[in-house]
């Protein structure tokens, strides 16, 4: 992962924004990491991941999957029939 102040990032914006489409670039301010800019691409993977792992949770912890929540769905639907 790239890494550079926040002042260079401010002085050199455009090469940051161009060095993120190939690797998140870390910023650091006062010495510490502050902020991470990565691509679309990127945060996409990073949200596919995280949503993948809170639906394999959902489903250990005994949620219903699609199916079974339309099924579900149309027998309250159709309850007053």
């Amino acid at each position: 992962m790239k890494q550079m102040t926040l002042k260079q990032a401010r002085e050199a914006f455009d090469d940051v924004f161009d060095a993120a489409q190939s690797e998140p670039v870390l910023i650091t301010r006062d010495g510490k990491p502050a902020r991470v800019l990565l691509s679309m691409e990127d945060m996409e993977a990073l949200e596919d991941h995280f949503l993948g792992k809170a639906a394999m949770q959902a489903h250990a912890g005994g949620y219903i999957d699609k199916e079974a929540s339309a099924a579900l769905m149309r027998k309250f639907m159709n309850a007053g029939d």
